[in-house]
């Protein structure tokens, strides 16, 4: 046997072993979605009472991992859920490659149901929330994507469904922020376009690193991908930019990222805008300018230890309106999904839009 064959034997191995973790995962979630559906029973809804009603708008895509049969137990089992707290049977809608949540979001408004779960990533949730920003019809959240960056924000569960279904029930509703973005993508645009974020949007290597992870690479490795991605953009040249905060003449920069956000955690520990709030009628931004290796740890050291004493790397903002523009196009993102190459970005806060079921906010 050759050291090549070693090689391959050893490969195939890990491959079977990778495989049985996966089939053991998913089969064990199937068997505590069973186990979970047995125990529920319906709640005794008094006569002439009004029923709740829930919509829940969904990814298909975000459960293409699940045969036919588990993805109607896992219907099966949030229905029953529902029951059990004396609800009526979920209305369900799903997203399309052309409609990624706001059009469905609307009609379940003209449904008059009482709450919209948005199940999927961070771009469905996204949308859904644009066509619920401006009522009073809560959004709640059954994540599903890879990012989650509005559930770890929130501390909405992330990785157990029926944590997350919990929350529904509590009755226990914030308002907060939501930002909108306009892109010029020419840099002469007369009717730029318009977007919601909930998070954060940016233009520069975070954008890149976006927009280098592929689907299938993410379904494989998960939060990993962007390991992946970002070592690939960590070494592009660094932009020249003007940012301009609430109206004030701009600072001509030379940055590697400009990023705005409305809340600032992208991980449980790693956090890049420590004072962003999500309630607070602000933006905060990071403008993050590293020159080679070094830069890039004086980076990383600053955002790890929040230190901002002598900090050149990394510097921090706060405004109501941020206008970013470039004398080249950038990549842009926009809650973690690239969206192409902009010139220029224009960033605004709309205060207190909309209502979200989440624990309260620390």
């Amino acid at each position: 046997m050759t050291v090549a064959d070693v090689f391959d034997t050893g490969a195939v191995a890990v491959f079977l072993a990778l495989a049985a973790v996966v089939a053991f995962t998913l089969l064990a979630r199937e068997r505590r979605t069973t186990r979970r559906l047995r125990t529920l029973q319906v709640a005794d809804v008094p006569a002439g009472a009004r029923q709740r009603r829930a919509a829940i708008v969904v990814n298909p895509t975000k459960f293409s991992a699940l045969d036919e049969h588990a993805l109607r137990r896992r219907q099966a089992y949030v229905a029953a859920v529902f029951r059990s707290h004396g609800w009526a049977d979920p209305l369900w809608f799903e997203t399309t490659p052309t409609e990624h949540g706001r059009r469905q979001a609307r009609e379940a408004l003209a449904q008059g149901v009482d709450i919209v779960l948005a199940a999927g990533g961070d771009g469905t949730v996204r949308s859904v929330a644009e066509g619920l920003t401006g009522t009073s019809t809560p959004m709640g959240l059954l994540p599903a994507g890879t990012g989650n960056l509005l559930a770890r924000n929130l501390d909405v569960p992330h990785t157990d469904l029926a944590a997350a279904l919990d929350l529904v029930f509590s009755e226990e509703d914030v308002r907060v922020d939501v930002g909108w973005l306009e892109v010029d993508r020419s840099g002469r645009d007369t009717d730029p376009e318009r977007h919601l974020f909930l998070v954060m949007a940016g233009l520069g290597f975070d954008a890149a690193m976006m927009a280098g992870v592929e689907d299938r690479l993410k379904q494989r490795l998960g939060y990993g991908a962007y390991v992946v991605s970002g070592a690939r953009a960590l070494w592009g040249p660094q932009a020249k930019v003007q940012v301009s905060v609430d109206g004030q003449a701009p600072t001509a920069v030379r940055t590697r990222a400009v990023i705005v956000g409305n809340c600032g955690k992208l991980t449980k520990q790693l956090v890049l805008m420590p004072d962003a709030r999500i309630d607070d009628g602000h933006l905060d931004a990071v403008v993050l300018s590293p020159r080679g290796g070094i830069g890039w740890g004086e980076v990383a050291w600053a955002i790890a230890t929040r230190d901002r004493r002598g900090q050149r790397r990394v510097k921090h903002l706060h405004g109501k309106r941020f206008e970013v523009s470039c004398a080249e196009p950038q990549e842009v993102e926009l809650d973690g999904d690239p969206i192409g190459t902009a010139h220029r970005l224009t960033l605004s806060v709309d205060p207190a839009a909309l209502w979200v079921r989440c624990p309260p906010l620390r």
